[in-house]
């Protein structure tokens, strides 16, 4: 489902090496996208992780604070496809969170304490900095914060063994019934980007805001060749998420918005959610951490998770309202 970020005011924080700020481009399209993004987080966190600001509210999501969970190292080996990074005055690491786009890349993670790059498939170099993709193989002592290889690096394309499973693919949907007779504008002198822009501030206004996102399935145009005509506020849904009395918050954007429109009902408040994302930024080896918006829940990921830490969220913050990725998964082989 083709999708393109929201043209307000909000920012997605990258957690790297360094911290940084990008505003969502009103201009990008593609094949995931998403409400602007308020988050800590890395360059590699999974699509469709969205916010915007929102008004209080109350649910039942944040009951009893930040779980106590403490980062594991596991047994066994575990397998990863990423990037290993060496800048001068470090060693050799894996860096499972993303990576920063620049030349060199910036990038950080636990140091790999066996690596060569004499024995490593291939490597880049620039301002004394050599990286590489590979996909490796070994174990993890999270105390250490260290990597250990057992089997040679290889890349994607020459290991031919049972492979890490990637997040899926963002599809934000409109999750209302089609009107009869089907989409259409309903008021055209309503249906700009301004008008666009005016209705998302006020749906982060309503008190029961939960997420925000556009649904661009509708479009014709090719997002690669045509990113600018993907962003056609009368060819595309703005979809607005409320807690509670989806058909209030539908009369009042109404008043601004005369394009496409689905007001759905369901979830947390926003604003709940990023108080969670909040109290758990920096802690149990977090390598991103992101409110989705359309599902109600705070992507969370980890170095390594047994299991263990997912349990502790559900606990702490209810089922799944918490949901834990970890970046090491067991090598099968």
């Amino acid at each position: 489902m083709r999708t393109a970020p929201l043209a307000i005011a909000s920012a997605l924080v990258l957690l790297l090496t360094a911290c940084g700020t990008q505003v969502a481009d009103p201009g990008a399209s593609g094949s995931g996208g998403a409400a602007p993004t308020t988050g800590t987080g890395a360059a590699g966190m999974p699509p469709g992780a969205t916010a915007t600001p929102a008004g209080g509210g109350s649910s039942s999501a944040a009951k009893s604070g930040p779980p106590s969970a403490k980062a594991t190292s596991g047994t066994g080996e575990f397998i990863a496809a990423a990037t290993v990074l060496e800048k001068k005055g470090e060693g050799p690491q894996l860096c499972l969170g993303g990576v920063a786009e620049s030349l060199p890349p910036q990038c950080g993670g636990p140091v790999i304490d066996n690596w060569d790059w004499a024995t490593a498939p291939k490597s880049e170099t620039a301002a004394g900095v050599r990286w590489g993709e590979y996909l490796v193989i070994g174990t993890y002592d999270a105390a250490a914060s260290t990597f250990h290889l057992t089997k040679p690096a290889t890349t994607r394309e020459e290991y031919d063994g049972p492979l890490p499973t990637a997040p899926p693919d963002a599809m934000f949907t409109t999750p209302c019934p089609v009107p009869e007779g089907g989409w259409r504008v309903v008021d055209p002198a309503k249906a700009t980007r301004a008008a666009q822009d005016a209705a998302l501030e006020a749906a982060a206004k309503l008190p029961t805001y939960a997420a925000a996102w556009l649904d661009q399935s509708i479009n014709p145009a090719d997002p690669e060749k045509q990113p600018e005509a993907m962003n056609d506020p009368v060819k595309l849904i703005l979809n607005v998420k409320v807690t509670t009395d989806a058909a209030g918050a539908e009369k009042q954007l109404r008043e601004i918005w005369g394009g496409m429109l689905c007001v759905s009902e369901g979830g947390h408040p926003e604003a709940e959610l990023r108080k969670i994302q909040e109290e758990l930024s920096g802690k149990h080896g977090m390598l991103f951490s992101a409110v989705d918006g359309q599902t109600s829940t705070v992507e969370f990921g980890v170095i390594w998770d047994d299991g263990s830490l997912q349990k502790a969220m559900d606990a702490a913050y209810g089922l799944g309202v918490v949901h834990v990725t970890s970046a090491l998964q067991p090598y099968p082989g």
